[in-house]
């Protein structure tokens, strides 16, 4: 076997274990838009794996508003496309599809988490680092715009944070 179907193998299978596990983040920041009463928490996005097109961005998205919002698009600085997915189970198999607008009741949040909502990325301008920070930009469709800074984090560190998490519920 070659190195690069090695590495995309690997690729895979890292992913496939990532869309399993749950990210706590320690790195807590609250931004929001007065106006429209939204908060983003705890934004992260993962370096690209070694051979891989793609990555992942996590959040939870809080509408503490009287209205719903629809979220239909967003933006991370040096990162060409950003996408919003969602994974659902169809006939038994998990599916990722591309979502062009959501929708957040009021007074809810959502969690973009491995498994469910998340960000897709591409195309990055530059290589990520563990611990920089992206600005982060939330559109919707009544024109509001969010911003928020997305810490770079390592699969590792999500690894960690899934198990702390786990620990964390066993015990509670």
């Amino acid at each position: 076997m070659t190195l690069k179907p090695l590495l995309t193998a690997l690729s895979s299978a890292l992913l496939g274990i990532s869309l399993y596990t749950s990210p706590v983040i320690a790195h807590a920041e609250h931004h929001h838009d007065t106006d429209s009463h939204i908060v983003v928490n705890n934004a992260q996005v993962r370096v690209f794996l070694p051979a891989s097109k793609s990555s992942v961005g996590y959040f939870n998205l809080v509408n503490q508003g009287d209205n719903a919002v629809t979220l239909t698009k967003a933006s991370i600085e040096n990162l060409g496309r950003v996408e919003v997915h969602e994974h659902q189970h169809v006939n038994g198999m998990m599916k990722m599809n591309k979502v062009d607008s959501l929708k957040i009741k009021a007074h809810s949040q959502i969690d973009f988490k491995p498994g469910g909502y998340h960000l897709m990325v591409f195309e990055p301008k530059e290589p990520l680092k563990v611990g920089q920070e992206l600005k982060l930009t939330l559109y919707f469709s009544d024109g509001n715009r969010v911003f928020t800074q997305a810490k770079v984090v390592s699969l590792e560190s999500q690894a960690e944070q899934a198990e702390q998490s786990k620990q964390h519920h066993m015990h509670h």
